[in-house]
């Protein structure tokens, strides 16, 4: 088997270069490739067996190559490619291949080449650094507190809205703990949640609150190649919005206690229809109480007969439009006017529904005979028993079974009252009785 006079096995070493598809060549003194892998063929474009790189490759690539060979064969010194300060091999259509590896004099004397493609290694890298800046830059203005702490809870990682916040320039957070940057009391809540995540291995939704400003966002593992976790965490100033929601809060239930006191019978519903609120007024109009109208649905509850008001309700509510309609509606014996509003909600629209119940008929009032007309007229005039009785020719027992029997129809207590119930309901006019007598 050949072998150069350092006894090394060329046809052997042809075999491995072949086989691992490496950018390998062996070229003589003047230049001319002796060898070429067929990775080499592939990146010439062509088979370079007997050529020189100035045959086929552009005069910069070729001085290129010319000088960096003349520097080798003067010194006898290698030149080494790294990823991070690649070869640069310029193909013939104009596209660069990036190369890491070695060139440098073999025994013949030949001098060889051999290196692997690092282009689409340095593509990643560019875009992962592409991706790093354009991730700085977004946490830079956006209003977040970005950190990474490791397992000790030592900064790996503070964005720049966390060094102003903390005035403090990222190499003086590095390595720091997190009792030593932040305060004790803020400290606290966030080694208890970093344990948590570290614990849990999973993320969680978090708050930080200290000096009247509140903090909102997530804490989430971060493997590292080591087998190690960091805890990474992105938080939003809440401030503003939790103060916002305190307020709302407030007038809400502002509402509440009003419409609990309203004397009229109202509710709030989904914009389908579903009770999600009643007041005692609307539970009392329906006989029930008002949780157990809680999920009730307004269409169950109230029946209508107006179909074309109702059909245009339906439509504008669901175009979301803010609709106003008044239907005539019917529940058990009652009758009355259900009025629905479409109101702006945090949800969306609901429904606030307010009931005008129907009065109930006045009754009729009971028939009275001439002689229970006449007793009742004089009572009204002011008449004592005895003067009633010599009046009409009766005695005053009869006078009394007439008053008794008067006041159980009228269920009234007493003459009094008897008298006042039959003005309310028309039986006396005020110039009903006769003038007392001179």
């Amino acid at each position: 088997m050949p072998s150069d006079r350092s006894g090394l096995d060329i046809d052997g070493l042809l075999d491995l270069l072949v086989s691992t598809d490496v950018i390998a060549a062996f070229r003589d003194r003047d230049g001319r490739f002796v060898w070429a892998s067929p990775a080499y063929h592939r990146m010439a474009g062509a088979d370079v067996t007997g050529s020189r790189v100035a045959d086929w490759a552009d005069a910069a690539t070729a001085e290129r190559v010319r000088a960096e060979d003349e520097a080798i064969w003067s010194s006898g010194r290698a030149v080494r490619w790294s990823p991070e300060d690649p070869g640069c091999f310029t193909r013939p259509g104009g596209d660069r291949v990036w190369l890491a590896g070695r060139k440098a004099l073999v025994g013949g004397p030949l001098l060889a080449m051999i290196a692997v493609d690092t282009s689409a290694w340095l593509a990643d890298r560019r875009d992962l650094t592409a991706a790093r800046t354009r991730l700085g830059r977004f946490l830079a203005h956006a209003p977040v507190l970005a950190t990474i702490t490791d397992a000790d809870d030592r900064y790996v990682w503070l964005g720049e809205t966390g060094q102003r916040l903390f005035g403090l320039a990222l190499p003086e957070v590095l390595g720091r703990t997190v009792a030593e940057v932040l305060p004790p009391e803020v400290a606290a809540q966030v080694l208890e949640q970093n344990a948590a995540v570290l614990g849990s291995g999973r993320s969680r939704q978090v708050r930080l609150s200290a000096d009247g400003v509140e903090w909102s966002g997530h804490r989430f593992p971060l493997p590292q190649p080591d087998g190690g976790t960091h805890v990474g965490s992105i938080l939003l100033d809440v401030t503003e919005q939790e103060a916002d929601r305190r307020r709302a809060a407030m007038w809400r239930n502002r509402f509440l206690a009003l419409l609990d006191r309203s004397p009229v019978p109202t509710c709030v519903a989904t914009k389908h229809g579903r009770i999600t609120i009643a007041n005692p007024a609307m539970a009392a109009a329906l006989g029930r109480r008002p949780r157990d109208l809680v999920d009730a649905e307004l269409e169950v509850l109230f029946t209508t007969a107006d179909t074309a008001t109702h059909r245009r309700l339906m439509h504008e509510l669901s175009t979301g439009r803010l609709a106003r309609r008044v239907l005539a509606v019917r529940w058990g014996e009652h009758t009355g006017a259900l009025t629905v509003q479409a109101v702006p909600d945090d949800d969306g629209l609901v429904l606030l529904a307010t009931l005008a119940v129907a009065p109930e008929p006045a009754p009729e009032p009971p028939a009275l005979s001439d002689r229970e007309t006449d007793v009742l007229t004089r009572l009204a005039a002011g008449d004592s028993t005895a003067t009633i009785a010599r009046s009409l020719g009766l005695t005053a027992e009869g006078v009394t079974y007439h008053v008794t029997r008067l006041t159980k129809r009228f269920e009234v207590p007493n003459r009094t009252a008897l008298v006042a119930r039959a003005y309310t309901l028309g039986l006396l006019a005020t110039t009903a009785w006769p003038p007392r007598p001179s």
